[in-house]
């Protein structure tokens, strides 16, 4: 991962480096760091090479630099970049919001929340890449976010999104394997579900938000409740 702080304490950056350099070690990673001390030096680096996830501070000893405006600026121009505000001001929260910050880190930092916010961060980066799917000699790229379920096929598989579908050369083990275990669940011998698009399940049946019903084995579905359950409570829902 790509990873900028942007804060005019140097020391934050330093207390920073040392957690995510740990993260990196027990989660088999690599992240390039970078350091930056105003939102303007990272607006100016933006504009020449992308960034995965952007820290962010709200206040700056040059009050012309404000992490609010300049969040807003760079959220509308690098979609692609996940943006964490670190502040020690919890009355802008409510400005953060409103910039829609993807998570909020208060000063002093600790190590379990950073950790939880840097695996969901990684999650959320896997949901806005694109895959390439051939279809009649044209390739299609289709976001995984948007990707409801895959199902097996003669030792390869279907793709469905809200409104069309895919013949995939993969398996349903390869899909299984390649997307992350925490938003993508193997409910069946025969089904991969994205848990983004579950809005209901009962008597081992998962509704889906396009209203597709998608069936849960009976020795799969106390541990798919476990992992709803898990993948709702991190409050990251795509729908």
């Amino acid at each position: 991962m790509k990873i900028i702080v942007c804060d005019d304490q140097k020391v934050i950056f330093e207390e920073l480096e040392l957690l995510l350099r740990k993260f990196d070690e027990t989660h088999h990673e690599h992240s390039e760091l970078l350091y930056f001390s105003k939102p303007s030096l990272v607006w100016a680096h933006l504009q020449r090479e992308s960034a995965d996830i952007v820290f962010m501070d709200l206040e700056f000893c040059d009050t012309s630099e404000d992490g609010i405006l300049w969040l807003k600026k760079m959220k509308s121009h690098f979609a692609h970049t996940i943006f964490i505000i670190l502040t020690a001001y919890e009355n802008r929260y409510k400005e953060g919001y409103e910039a829609r910050a993807f998570r909020f880190m208060t000063k002093p930092i600790e190590e379990r929340e950073l950790f939880d916010y840097l695996t969901v961060s990684m999650e959320e980066l896997q949901l806005r890449e694109s895959i390439s799917i051939m279809r009649r000699g044209i390739p299609h790229n289709i976001a995984i976010r948007d990707i409801c379920y895959f199902t097996a096929q003669s030792g390869k598989s279907e793709l469905w999104t809200k409104n069309d579908m895919f013949f995939c050369d993969e398996s349903l083990l390869q899909w299984e394997m390649r997307l992350s275990s925490n938003t993508f669940f193997r409910c069946h011998s025969k089904y991969l579900v994205n848990l983004a698009h579950v809005v209901s399940f009962a008597n081992q049946v998962i509704t889906l938000a396009n209203g597709e019903k998608i069936p849960v084995s009976r020795r799969k579905w106390k541990s798919f409740q476990l992992a709803y359950m898990k993948y709702d409570t991190k409050d990251y829902r795509l729908l």
